[in-house]
């Protein structure tokens, strides 16, 4: 995917110490990865030169994309939060802050019983928005029921405390609620009317 490629070729010119190295500040247009992902995507070409790339060729005849004079450090930052932010749109991460494609295939990958290898072609390479939006809700509801567990836990905490100090300090005394006391009514309880026992 040509986001990733462009996110590291920004996390390195991002760099103020990588940004003066010349191999950081070239981009060989016969390269494998720039000929594959960079190249059959205009936009990424545009975007490379909007940050700074020209096209040019070096001393063998071969056409490179080459960034001269100095590399603005600040345009390089803001750049890079901007592809990184369109990687996590297009490729969203989960909670564990791995992709939710990568969950994805290792849920599979669990849910797996018989003996026959799992082949790439079992795995959706592209994930459907319903199923990003089913993932998302998977890992919403964990989280919630999570908070619900540590918010329990913390209510019985104070029970329990309460209770220990009601059995065992003698200065304790029931009486009329904080919330009545401030509202001006008086509230009847069982405890109010016949004491603690």
């Amino acid at each position: 995917m040509q986001l990733k490629l462009l996110t590291v070729v920004i996390k390195n010119l991002s760099d103020p110490v990588k940004a003066q190295d010349p191999k950081y500040r070239l981009l060989r247009l016969e390269n494998e990865k720039i000929k594959s992902k960079i190249l059959p995507c205009p936009s990424s070409l545009d975007y490379l030169r909007a940050i700074g790339f020209a096209e040019t060729t070096d001393a063998n005849g071969e056409k490179i994309l080459k960034i001269e004079g100095t590399v603005d450090i600040v345009l390089m930052k803001a750049s890079l939060n901007e592809v990184t932010a369109g990687l996590n749109m297009v490729e969203p991460k989960n909670s564990a802050g791995t992709s939710v494609k990568k969950a994805r295939t290792s849920y599979v990958e669990e849910k797996k019983t018989d003996d026959t290898p799992l082949t790439r072609s079992a795995v959706p390479e592209q994930l459907t928005e319903k199923q990003k939006a089913r993932i998302l809700n998977e890992e919403k509801e964990k989280r919630e029921k999570g908070e619900a567990k540590r918010h329990r836990a913390k209510t019985a905490a104070l029970i329990k405390t309460d209770k220990y100090v009601r059995e065992n300090d003698e200065n304790w005394t029931s009486g009329v609620s904080a919330a009545a006391a401030k509202g001006g009514k008086v509230m009847s309880t069982f405890r109010d009317q016949f004491g603690e026992e």
